[in-house]
């Protein structure tokens, strides 16, 4: 016959500790799962997380099939962008800079009205360049992250493409 105490750590404590533990997995395993879901190319909080966590990050172009759906060729020095605080966007086009601000609203990605650019001269050939650069990129409706490029998307087969700048 066992002794009370172990009578007790039997009946008591050994299940409790294996309920315990059970619990502990089955919440890591719950908590990891939230975070292996795949991003939709376009979506509204796919888009609102992406803004978030790419807060305070440089970027470069590295691939763009304009909205004609003709791939674009990236000139140099390639555009930039940098996402700043609460969705304040800006970069270099080529030969100017721009400023302006993204939101997702109703799902889609809005660049409000005060997106702009500076005005400076340049060959004219780089200037309609960044100027159709510019254009795709407001034109844009999603944004989300896939193997470490930020992509945003809009009506097909409009697509930039950019890495991470290296500091």
């Amino acid at each position: 016959m066992p002794t009370n105490r172990a009578f007790f750590y039997l009946m008591f404590v050994t299940p409790l500790r294996r309920l315990v533990s059970s619990l502990f997995i089955f919440g890591g395993l719950f908590a990891f799962n939230g975070c292996a879901t795949a991003p939709s190319s376009i979506g509204g909080q796919d888009s609102i997380r992406t803004l978030t966590t790419a807060g305070n990050t440089n970027w470069v172009l590295v691939q763009w099939i304009s909205a004609d759906g003709k791939a674009q060729p990236i000139h140099s020095p390639a555009p930039t962008l940098h996402i700043g605080y609460q969705g304040r966007i800006s970069g270099q086009a080529g030969v100017n800079d721009y400023v302006g601000t993204a939101r997702v609203i109703d799902d889609v990605l809005n660049w409000g009205e005060s997106f702009a650019a500076t005005r400076k001269e340049g060959a004219p050939e780089l200037i309609e360049k960044e100027d159709r650069y510019l254009a795709d990129l407001h034109a844009t409706t999603g944004v989300t992250v896939r193997n470490g490029h930020l992509v945003f998307t809009g009506e097909k087969p409009l697509r930039l493409k950019f890495a991470r700048a290296h500091p």
